[in-house]
């Protein structure tokens, strides 16, 4: 049997600027779409993504975590620069994609 109750689910664990560590989970279909959208949009305009944009969806990535912790766009905006977005999204795309950068 399939037992949901007992299914070990993929994590990401990152350290934030200030030192806590929050557990990422895998995306839900909302965010992963938007995930995808972004990377097509990159691709087709030549990286130039909206800021805005980039902000929102890491905003979404950074707020689906296990310690239940939500975040704003414009604590996102203080706590990260584009550089440090790219980051996120480069390691977080891995991770919703089933590659582990963490072999615990």
């Amino acid at each position: 049997m399939l037992d949901f109750t007992k299914v070990k689910k993929s994590k990401l664990p990152i350290k934030l600027p200030d030192g806590e560590t929050l557990i990422l989970t895998m995306p839900q279909k909302k965010t992963f779409e938007k995930m995808a959208a972004m990377e097509d949009g990159a691709a087709d305009n030549g990286s130039e993504v909206a800021v805005d944009e980039m902000y929102q969806v890491a905003t979404e990535i950074l707020s689906n975590n296990l310690q239940k912790r939500r975040f704003t766009v414009d604590e996102v905006g203080e706590m990260f620069d584009i550089e440090d977005l790219t980051l996120i999204y480069t390691e977080y795309s891995k991770f919703a994609s089933g590659v582990k950068t963490d072999p615990n």
